[in-house]
């Protein structure tokens, strides 16, 4: 009796395991997405913000999107050096809500294009883009980029 019990406890466990994790790829890719703008968001109302640095620091996005924010806005201020871009890249925009919620995420192998919405009073939307990279999702595109 107790071979039988520790045998089926033994493959209860992995199915057990593998029941848990019920999110989908356009779940995993939109809470990615909605966390990095919000992040994002929240970091750029602090004193001496630096977007490029944050992003460089973050395990949200691809090295392509760190490599493509910094070559935007270095090429915003070569072509104009008092206003360089004359927006945020990331937001494709001057000013946003302090917070994002997801709107639609459209997953299809290893991409997922993504919508955030802002609040009623505030219903600005930023489109992104996330990759599998590594089994991980990561954002790959955000705002200007996806022009």
């Amino acid at each position: 009796m107790r071979h039988l019990l520790l045998t089926t406890l033994m493959l209860a466990a992995p199915v057990a395991g593998f029941a848990a994790d019920t999110k989908t790829d356009s779940d995993k890719a939109g809470s990615v997405a909605e966390t990095f703008i919000n992040g994002y968001v929240k970091a750029s109302n602090a004193r001496n913000w630096d977007s490029v640095k944050w992003v460089a620091s973050s395990p949200l996005v691809t090295d392509n999107f760190k490599r493509t924010l910094k070559q935007m806005i270095a090429d915003g201020f070569r072509k104009d050096p008092e206003l360089g871009l004359g927006a945020d890249p990331v937001i494709d925009g001057q000013d946003c809500p302090e917070r994002f919620t997801l709107k639609s995420v459209k997953a299809s192998g290893d991409t997922a294009d993504i919508v955030v919405v802002g609040p009623k009073d505030f219903p600005m939307q930023i489109k992104l883009r996330a990759v599998r990279a590594d089994g991980k999702w990561l954002v790959d595109a955000s705002g200007m980029m996806l022009r």
